[in-house]
């Protein structure tokens, strides 16, 4: 019977054989080849592994591991896996992931265009990493990543040191026809009209210091529900005080839980409510960089040098990928066998048991989780879950485990 390590790699293996295939004779010079490199890398995360040597003696010491045909390989070949295997091999490899999975997308902003969470989020480095230097007495890399809201995954990120700018990460990764949603750092005339020139959007907080003259007041469109988060609520077409260029934008501002909020965008055709809606998701970018860090263990680094780091986060974001996919499976399974049961039932009762989902998704009182506890279930990695995942790894996916896998949130 197949492990759940197993079924949750199973998307990723075609294009890590693929790829393989793609280096000449890899299998038959290395024992540490690509494919048993990266799946050991993939356990590693998933087993919270927190160094090479301890992956290794894991494989070793763990009878179900070498069943699975793990290579027991010493430290000097993973060391050396990182510098044969280039980056740019598992960033295609994560590309082509998610072109290929089936993943859950957020109704509610399907029709709205395509969003792009953008942050950047430290991480310590070794003193050794003199690429990475912080300050005089301190190394640190920063990840900027692009982290997809429709269908709540990461898409894209670059590497670099602590010091480089956010604003310049962000101008590299631009593309057209995509409305980014980013903090407070991010604010900058000049960057709004880079993404303008790009034919892309934005939607972005500014500081309560930025003055700005109002040209049109317009029509605050928000459901009757938001009230109960939201308070003095504008919209407005502004021109911002110390823009140059004297563009029009718009400004939407509001008061929820305690703070005061004042958002600008150069998307004219949203509503209001879709506005604040659209921000209250940029906290899940947030969640993503707690999840590596906390859950994937992504503060010990494997790899001293540029290549390396990058490959270790294309593991973590490829991980990623591969838990959400697979709880989503088993959720989607789950429901299509209820389905098949309630279909047995009369339709009133089908009818009843959907209002009343519906309204288990709806009992949130946040802005970060402003549209309901549907987040938690389909796309939350929580230590709960991901600490049944590990100890039932190596465990065949049994429909019993199939429903303890389920029943954690």
């Amino acid at each position: 019977m197949v492990l759940t390590f197993e079924k949750i790699i199973e998307p990723v293996i075609p294009l890590i054989k693929e790829a393989g295939s793609r280096l000449k004779n890899d299998e038959k010079l290395y024992k540490l080849s690509l494919y048993y490199f990266m799946v050991s890398l993939m356990y590693a995360v998933m087993n919270k592994t927190k160094s090479i040597r301890l992956l290794i003696t894991e494989i070793k010491t763990n009878p179900d591991l070498k069943k699975l045909g793990f290579v027991l390989a010493s430290p000097a070949m993973y060391s050396e896996a990182f510098s044969r295997y280039k980056s740019e091999i598992f960033e295609r490899i994560f590309s082509k992931l998610i072109e290929r999975v089936d993943m859950e997308s957020l109704p509610e902003i399907r029709t709205l265009g395509r969003f792009i969470l953008f942050d950047g989020s430290l991480f310590p480095a070794f003193k050794d990493m003199i690429w990475a230097q912080y300050t005089s007495k301190c190394q640190a890399l920063k990840i900027h990543l692009a982290y997809e809201l429709n269908r709540m995954i990461p898409v894209q990120f670059m590497s670099s040191e602590a010091n480089y700018s956010e604003r310049k990460a962000l101008r590299e990764l631009l593309e057209a026809g995509v409305t980014y949603i980013t903090d407070r750092g991010y604010l900058s005339f000049k960057i709004f009209q880079q993404v303008t020139e790009k034919e892309a959007f934005f939607i972005t907080r500014i500081r309560s210091n930025v003055k700005a003259s109002i040209q049109t007041v317009l029509e605050v469109n928000i459901p009757e529900s938001g009230n109960f988060y939201v308070s003095e609520i504008t919209d407005a077409i502004v021109v911002f005080s110390g823009d140059k260029s004297k563009t029009s934008y718009r400004l939407v501002c509001f008061y929820v839980l305690g703070e005061w909020y004042r958002i600008t965008t150069n998307r004219f055709d949203l509503k209001t409510s879709e506005i604040i809606m659209l921000y209250a998701y940029r906290w899940q970018v947030e969640l993503f960089f707690r999840c590596i860090k906390r859950l994937f263990s992504s503060l010990h680094l494997w790899n001293h040098e540029p290549q390396g780091v990058k490959t270790q986060f294309y593991i973590y974001l490829i991980v990623y990928v591969l838990l959400i996919h697979f709880k989503q499976t088993l959720i989607k399974e789950k429901e299509s066998q209820k389905e098949a049961q309630q279909s047995l039932t009369n339709s009133s009762a089908k009818k009843h048991h959907h209002l009343r989902k519906n309204s288990q998704l709806s009992k949130e009182h946040s802005l970060v989780s402003f549209l309901g506890s549907k987040l938690k279930i389909m796309w939350k990695i929580s230590i709960h879950w991901l600490t049944c995942i590990k100890n039932l790894l190596l465990r065949p996916m049994t429909g019993e485990n199939q429903e303890i896998i389920l029943s954690i949130q």
